[in-house]
């Protein structure tokens, strides 16, 4: 089976100033990656399915029920065990409802993660589950991960409001379908 994500990918002012901190902590920390950044959020994690149709009918139907999402940037955060630095992102109620709209009707044809089957358990919960991010570091050692971690804390913290403009339905890290929230 081929493996999925549902995204937000920044635009704008935001994707510049995340993208620009990432390159720059990549340079100073002697972070190599072969990979484009592309700033974003991931909604649900890594998926499986067998039925590519309906997934795609399915994202689009949840995501036409939603007008602009919003969602705050504001701060830095470090998941230890990982070892992952990242820009923290304060969910919306409705950024929270629509993940779990997409999560209800996934779980009932796709082979879901862990954390995403957590979330579908504990709907009263989610929020407190589900932690929106957008990664600056993943996958350091442990030294490297201290540093960065440090550093950010010296650095000014981003804080400003954004709206999903665009989700995006990713199959094999390229994009399979978008939804525009405001061309609808």
């Amino acid at each position: 089976m081929t493996n999925y994500f549902i995204e937000f990918r920044f635009h704008g002012k935001a994707k510049r100033e995340i993208k620009n901190l990432t390159y720059n902590v990549n340079r100073k920390f002697n972070i190599f990656t072969l990979k484009k950044i592309r700033p974003h959020i991931t909604l649900v994690a890594p998926f499986s399915t067998n039925k590519e149709w309906r997934l795609i009918e399915n994202f689009k139907e949840v995501c036409e029920k939603y007008p602009l999402v919003k969602f705050k940037i504001k701060g830095y955060g470090a998941f230890e065990k990982s070892r992952v630095v990242y820009v923290n992102v304060i969910p919306s109620e409705n950024m929270i409802k629509l993940r779990y709209d997409l999560l209800r009707k996934l779980k009932k044809y796709c082979k879901l993660n862990n954390t995403d089957i957590h979330s579908i358990l504990g709907i009263i919960k989610m929020s407190k589950k589900y932690f929106p991010h957008v990664a600056i570091a993943m996958k350091l050692e442990p030294n490297k991960f201290r540093k960065i971690k440090d550093y950010v804390k010296s650095i000014n913290e981003p804080s400003y409001e954004h709206s999903l403009i665009r989700m995006t339905l990713i199959k094999d890290n390229k994009i399979l379908y978008e939804y525009d929230f405001i061309r609808r």
